[in-house]
């Protein structure tokens, strides 16, 4: 499971809540990176593992949770990071397996300078972190 956003961006940061919240109620065996952003290191992580969950905040309100198939692709990168779909096929391309992915999308509507979260992206958060253990529960 890769938690990723800058808490000093807001809503930005507020899957790095979610791993925080996740951190011990992970079945055995689920590794947990809690990061800033992805980075091409994660890569080796992604192909030796049977599922991956990916969360991040998608600028929104509504729908509070989102869940979408993520698969391998063209890197799409901004701020010097990598895309969900470009490490999943790095994963491929190096090491020679894609796990099923995922994406858990929380809503952040507000993602500008400064930490803290809005009320909308904090309560999400608990959704979120529900939504992601069922979908680590049901691939186990």
């Amino acid at each position: 499971m890769i938690c990723i956003g800058n808490k000093a961006r807001g809503d930005d940061g507020v899957a790095r809540l979610v791993g925080e919240l996740l951190e011990s109620r992970l079945p055995a065996g689920v590794t947990l990176i809690n990061e800033p952003q992805l980075d091409i290191v994660m890569a080796e992580e992604i192909a030796q593992a049977r599922f991956v969950a990916f969360v991040d905040a998608e600028r929104r309100n509504d729908p509070p949770v989102a869940v979408d198939d993520v698969v391998a692709g063209t890197a799409g990168t901004h701020a010097h990071a990598i895309d969900p779909p470009g490490l999943l096929s790095l994963a491929t391309t190096l090491y020679g397996a894609a796990p099923p992915t995922v994406l858990v999308s929380v809503a952040g509507p507000h993602m500008g300078h400064g930490e803290g979260l809005s009320h909308t992206a904090r309560a999400a958060s608990e959704e979120a972190a529900r939504v992601t253990l069922e979908l680590l529960d049901q691939t186990r």
